[in-house]
């Protein structure tokens, strides 16, 4: 380097722990795509309509998974169920719940300004991966989005056991890295209950990121807010 080159940026996080769902990447995209899909593979040719009915059966399973009284297994299998009991498919719930990963695992999009983000922190900190997901999603969703190689570790909840907001998944998470002093980790997701909380609870600095502007509550403890994903750049090298 020339004696005058400017010296590399370097972050006052020691690392950076990123969700991936919804804050890397879209994943409503990839519910948009992949249900109908699925259906339509089955002679459904309407498929997107029953996303509505999808998620909103699907949401309560989720606050039982972070809550722990819930697997990933069980809650995939649960999902299905409830759609077929309260819609008029006549499918069997059995067969869709193991297509439907197959099908998300090759949809969906990063969102806006993810790459340059990466691209952006890419040697300025060592980052990892966390998210509350099944491996035969996340996994292949990883290499379409080429995002592998940012990554020094990836933790995912199907494959450890655990599941954000757990102190038992973030010391996964942290262990990977050698158990770093959790105020030096900043943890960056788009969910309160999950990311935010659990963060918090382990001692990390949070960033909640916040693309619709909601209100900030009261608790979880949330130490930086971005609204894009140029404001977490900011805030990992400058915080």
């Amino acid at each position: 380097m020339p004696p005058d080159a400017p010296a590399a940026i370097r972050s006052p996080f020691d690392l950076v722990l990123f969700d991936l769902d919804n804050t890397l990447s879209d994943f409503a995209s990839a519910q948009r795509a992949a249900l109908p899909a699925l259906l339509a593979d089955h002679g459904v040719s309407d498929g997107g309509e029953y996303l509505p009915a999808f998620k909103r059966l699907a949401a309560p399973l989720w606050e039982q998974l972070e809550a722990g009284e819930l697997t990933l297994d069980t809650l995939n299998d649960e999902r299905f169920r409830l759609l077929i009991e309260h819609t008029d498919l006549e499918l069997d719930p059995a067969s869709l719940a193991p297509q439907y990963l197959a099908w998300l695992g090759r949809s969906g999009v990063l969102w806006p300004g993810a790459m340059e983000l990466l691209d952006q922190l890419d040697g300025a900190v060592t980052m990892g991966l966390i998210t509350n997901g099944y491996g035969e999603v996340q996994r292949p969703r990883l290499a379409q989005f080429e995002l592998e190689d940012y990554f020094t570790s990836v933790t995912v909840s199907s494959e450890i056991g655990h599941a954000k907001p757990s102190q038992a998944f973030f010391d996964v998470a942290l262990g990977a890295h050698g158990n770093p002093d959790p105020a030096s980790v900043l943890v960056v997701g788009d969910s309160l209950s999950s990311d935010i909380a659990g963060g918090a609870a382990a001692g990390c600095v949070t960033c909640w990121f916040n693309p619709d502007g909601l209100e900030q509550p009261a608790v979880p403890r949330i130490d930086h807010v971005a609204t894009t994903l140029a404001d977490v750049a900011t805030i990992v090298l400058s915080a």
